[in-house]
């Protein structure tokens, strides 16, 4: 075992060398080391500029793309939008917490100027007539729209993303599976093309991906966030989520994205909710845990309850005592999922709503094809429609008959919660060993079983690693509109569990000098200070120019010249500041000798 490791890691190192990639542009701070808290910070501090991150983006999608194929189409004017953020910003004009930083969104989601393909080259004329709603929510935050990425075509894949335009190979090993439908988003986000995406999710289409790359996948209740704008396949489960390094960061997305719209049937007619956390401890809740999804038995016919991946299990197990030790209580369930369950799961299924869907979808687009019929007879695409060209004009009567099923096992899993007092159920969020691209195996999809058809959010973190440096995911599901309690937990499991690692596949383009993150640290150091001197303000100033100028080759000796500079300024503020600082201490025990040897006034004796 420990000789197999040795020979994977050497491979990496081997490979990581031979194919080592320089950018053209640098930067003192390393961005596939970020989340867009940390990027917002260093943009606010001047550290970086919008137009430098979108350069630094780009050059890595040029850099690594061609072996992963996640991307399908680029936004031209991306640079063009970065500097004009950047004039608002430098006139103190900040849209949002996320002014001024690139994501990359799937592409069955409507940006003008790009076509929207969902994987097919039969729509690579499909040029909407305006914005998604989340798209312009965005847009009204100052994000830039970087690119679109690549996905299982149409999104009825969840086994891989594969389109006409290629398959996504796996951020971790290309020659695994990156699952399906926002896979394209998921390598994206993994491989720091951008970081965070939008995903769309069906059954599982952001949270099987996230967990086969090593990111946060989050699917809101539907009707949080609007689909409009979004090429639809089934609009009885589908919903826009997240694809993000930290849980924070999906917090931060939806915060701007989420809202009612008119044009969505399913919108939730409420105000815009802003989440922040608000637990620092799992006191008081309780995890509900499918025993069968834990361990199973290959006795089980059905694929969710066949025999867990030994090393999920492990990995399971650890993050169970994890939380026992965050005060949760674990509670196992057994025959949690059965063959009624199945049933009321794959019955309830609507993907023939398509058909509809997609006539009143295309009317709002230009291009060639205008109906799923011109879809249907279209050659440029893999997908078969068969299936599906007799489905239009459906009866009411086939869908409500679907939302009875799908009302019998929401009132079954909410009596199971209820009955055990349960907070949240968590599950692996596949529990077979991840799957190589044109695997003829079935996915054991834990994240499918019951989220989508009952509406009730779920987010997929990182569980952690198996032996050959392929990543796992965790799932909690929370009953609907309880994304607040989600986030709460999901944050909770993410810092005990911890998580930094990014795809060793694509590393960084430009290597820092140990003497530029010193310059860096010296920098953050001077501009958060409430107040400055004249001599601090030029010095920030000279540094700005270092940044906005910044080589390796050219400025290493400027480098080292400002961070002996920053040095003499902190003695010479150290010498100014101490003399006032010992006038204080000796004020302070002057004023304790007085009060401790301050005489009492004598009682005068009376005379008789």
């Amino acid at each position: 075992m420990f000789i197999k490791k040795l020979f994977i890691v050497f491979i990496g190192i081997t490979l990581l060398y031979t194919n080592k990639v320089e950018g053209l542009s640098k930067s003192v701070i390393d961005i596939t080391k970020m989340n867009l808290q940390e990027i917002s910070e260093a943009l606010n501090q001047k550290i970086i500029t919008s137009e430098e991150l979108v350069k630094l983006y780009l050059e890595r999608i040029e850099a690594y793309d061609k072996d992963f194929n996640a991307i399908i189409s680029i936004n031209e004017n991306a640079i063009n939008e970065a500097k004009e953020l950047d004039e608002l910003r430098s006139k103190g004009k900040i849209k949002s917490l996320l002014h001024g930083i690139p994501i990359i969104v799937k592409d069955n989601i409507d940006v003008t100027l790009l076509p929207t393909t969902a994987g097919a080259k039969a729509l690579k004329d499909n040029y909407p007539k305006a914005n998604a709603f989340v798209i312009q929510r965005l847009m009204d935050a100052g994000v830039i729209i970087l690119a679109k990425a690549n996905m299982s075509e149409f999104a009825f894949e969840a086994v891989s993303s594969r389109s006409s335009y290629g398959t996504v190979k796996n951020a971790y090993n290309p020659e695994y599976s990156a699952y399906g439908s926002s896979g394209g988003s998921a390598v994206s986000v993994a491989l720091n093309f951008a970081p965070a995406a939008l995903g769309t999710d069906t059954n599982s289409s952001i949270r099987l991906p996230a967990a086969a790359t090593n990111l946060v996948g989050f699917r809101p209740t539907v009707g949080l966030i609007s689909r409009t704008g979004v090429l639809p396949y089934d609009p009885e489960r589908d919903t826009i989520g997240t694809l993000t390094k930290t849980v924070d960061d999906a917090m931060l997305i939806i915060n701007i994205i989420n809202g009612y719209d008119k044009n969505d049937y399913k919108s939730i007619n409420q105000d815009t909710k802003n989440y922040i956390f608000q637990k620092k401890d799992l006191k008081g809740i309780t995890i509900g845990i499918p025993t069968d999804f834990l361990i199973g038995s290959d006795e089980n016919k059905l694929p969710e309850n066949k025999e867990t991946y030994s090393e999920i299990k492990e990995l399971m197990q650890q993050a169970i005592e994890k939380l026992q030790a965050s005060q949760a209580k674990i509670v196992y369930l057994d025959n949690y999922y059965n063959y009624e369950t199945d049933y009321w799961f794959l019955s309830s299924l609507s993907g023939y709503l398509i058909c509809d869907s997609f006539n009143k979808y295309i009317k709002n687009t230009t291009g060639t094809i205008r109906s799923f019929n011109d879809l249907y007879l279209s050659n440029e695409k893999i997908t078969y429609f068969g299936d599906y060209i007799d489905s239009c004009d459906s009866p009411p009567e086939k869908l409500e008959e679907k939302n009875i099923l799908k009302e019998d096992y929401r009132k079954y899993i909410e009596n199971i919660m209820i009955e055990n007092n349960i907070d949240v159920m968590m599950y692996p969020t596949t529990k077979n060993k991840l799957l190589k691209r044109g695997a003829t195996t079935k996915s054991q999809n834990l994240s499918a079983h019951a989220s989508s058809t009952i509406n009730y959010p779920a987010i997929t973190l990182p569980l952690g690693f198996d032996e050959n440096n392929l990543p796992y995911g965790i799932e909690f599901m929370a009953k609907t509109n309880e994304e607040q309690l989600l986030f709460d937990i999901a944050n909770i499991y993410e810092k005990l569990n911890g998580n930094n690692l990014s795809s060793p596949l694509a590393p960084s383009l430009y290597e820092i000098p140990k003497e530029a993150e010193e310059l860096v640290d010296n920098y953050k150091n001077i501009f958060n200070k409430n107040k400055k001197t004249k001599q601090e303000k030029s010095w920030l100033i000279k540094v700005q120019n270092i940044f906005r100028n910044y080589s390796e080759e050219k400025n290493f000796e400027k480098i080292n010249m400002l961070n002996i500079e920053y040095s003499n300024i902190e003695k010479t503020v150290i010498s100014k500041t101490l003399p006032i600082v010992y006038i204080f201490i000796g004020l302070f025990f002057l004023q304790k000798i007085i009060k401790n040897t301050k005489l009492k006034p004598k009682r005068l004796k009376k005379h008789k």
